[in-house]
């Protein structure tokens, strides 16, 4: 029998929550507070967009949910919807592709860190996983060709592809797109949306792009800053996947309205 998930205090949280921060605050040092009381959930399958203005904490809190750092008080829990601990992978905002890997040893590497856990057990279950990551991602044939020979709407085409070859419970995404020109950038919202819903893939999204948020999220978190605290939690009630449609509609934006008035 699998332990509930229990947070600091050993209270057991719902079981169709994949993640549930609560108080979380953070202050570097003697500086000024980056977080105050930041309490956010994500359930099993959600996708969740996290805005707000520069220097509100919101990388920060994304690295607290990963583990990459420490939150000075409160805490974050998460449970695979097994009741295990979940798998996490982490997109940065730039590709960190290894430049003497193709695109196909790149995904690889992804398959070989979860090899050693019991997943992809065989060459064969690797090398399949590989080609459908590639095939999932539009990468197929591209798979030959080393990342300074492919744009870099295609790079982040790789990274996500390798972040999901762990297979994890919930991906997160710290502006994987904003580095794109605005074209590349609307196909590739439609290309994370899909590939997403495909793989059931609980998923957290920070980025400055309001429009971005409403197109990919089912629920939008607004962020304040100094410190960094959440104003309000947004409900974006479209089925997802959006259509290309959706992203040019009356109806995201109004709702892109009314987060940018609250921004400012």
């Amino acid at each position: 029998m699998t332990s509930p998930m229990l947070d600091r205090q050993g209270a057991p949280a719902a079981p169709h929550l994949a993640l549930a921060a609560d108080r979380v605050s953070e202050q570097f040092g003697a500086g000024a507070p980056v977080l105050e009381n930041v309490s956010l959930t994500v359930e099993h399958g959600e996708f969740v967009a996290i805005v707000g203005p520069s220097g509100c904490g919101k990388t920060t809190l994304l690295r607290i949910i990963q583990g990459l750092e420490a939150a000075t008080s409160g805490a974050v829990t998460t449970r695979s919807r097994t009741g295990e601990a979940p798998r996490m992978s982490y997109v940065f905002q730039r590709a960190s592709l290894l430049p003497w890997y193709t695109v196909r040893d790149n995904v690889a590497f992804g398959v070989t860190l979860r090899a050693g856990n019991g997943i992809y057990g065989s060459k064969r279950e690797r090398d399949n996983a590989v080609a459908d990551l590639l095939a999932l991602t539009g990468l197929t044939k591209y798979a030959d060709f080393y990342p300074d020979q492919i744009s870099g709407g295609m790079q982040q085409r790789v990274n996500v592809a390798r972040a999901l070859a762990v297979r994890p419970d919930v991906l997160l995404l710290d502006e994987p797109l904003s580095a794109l020109d605005a074209l590349t950038r609307e196909r590739l919202q439609i290309d994370v949306a899909r590939i997403l819903e495909q793989v059931g893939t609980t998923g957290i999204l920070v980025t400055h792009d309001i429009r971005e948020a409403v197109f990919l999220s089912d629920r939008i978190a607004v962020m304040a800053a100094h410190p960094g605290r959440t104003r309000a939690i947004v409900d974006v009630d479209f089925p997802r996947p959006r259509t290309p449609e959706f992203q040019h509609s009356t109806e995201l934006a109004q709702l892109e309205r009314g987060i940018w008035e609250m921004l400012h």
